[in-house]
């Protein structure tokens, strides 16, 4: 499975959600590879605590494997896809870089994050990188099974974007809303390099990620 996490605004959780999919793949299967395709490679940074040195670097990390993919370039120019279980990418937050991933990679399951600190303008520009999905899944006849992760706010905040006349006809769905645990999880990604339920007190968030990509 291919998982793409994206969303046209920065700012938005699009590299928490990255990293805890990529974690619960990691508790489940044995080969994952991840691709960052952010220029502040924090993706990258998270498994290696260091920046990458050039495109197309790579990072062992036992069963993890992460590539910083700067120029955005399809998978095959980066790996044999084949060899891995999973692969998940993570985007920045140029929407013509979306596409272009989304047409290089044609991913099975697209993620898209709005979290609690960006909520008004995340929910405000959530259509256009839904629009382009969309559109881009009638052109390419690829359809990826596309999930809108509400991190910290009510999934009931989404439901009234997707009743907009331009995204109708297209399957969305709405992940069940994650408690808001913004602050533990920059401590968790940007400082200690952990995922979320490494602490004991959130040790039930593993199930709410491997819930998301339905094993």
């Amino acid at each position: 499975m291919i998982v793409l996490c994206t969303h046209n605004d920065g700012g938005v959780g699009k590299t928490t959600l990255a990293v805890h999919v990529a974690g619960a793949l990691q508790a489940n299967f044995s080969r994952i590879l991840l691709i960052d395709c952010d220029d502040q490679a924090d993706f990258w940074q998270f498994y290696s605590n260091a920046l990458p040195k050039r495109n197309k670097d790579i990072f062992l990390g036992g069963d993890i494997s992460v590539i910083w993919n700067r120029k955005r370039e399809a998978i095959r120019r980066l790996a044999k896809p084949e060899q891995y279980d999973h692969i998940v990418l993570d985007m920045d937050s140029a929407l013509q870089n979306s596409v272009e991933m989304i047409l290089g990679s044609q991913p099975d399951l697209v993620l898209v994050p709005v979290n609690a600190s960006q909520k008004i303008k995340a929910l405000r520009n959530l259509p256009r990188t839904l629009t382009v999905i969309a559109q881009l899944a009638e052109k390419t006849g690829n359809s990826p099974r596309t999930v809108i992760v509400p991190l910290g706010i009510p999934a009931t905040a989404i439901e009234p974007i997707l009743q907009q006349p331009e995204l109708q006809g297209f399957p969305w769905e709405i992940a069940p809303a994650m408690p808001n645990l913004q602050d533990p999880m920059q401590i968790a990604i940007y400082q200690d390099h952990k995922y979320i339920w490494q602490y004991p007190e959130y040790a039930d968030m593993l199930d709410y990620f491997s819930n998301l990509l339905k094993f």
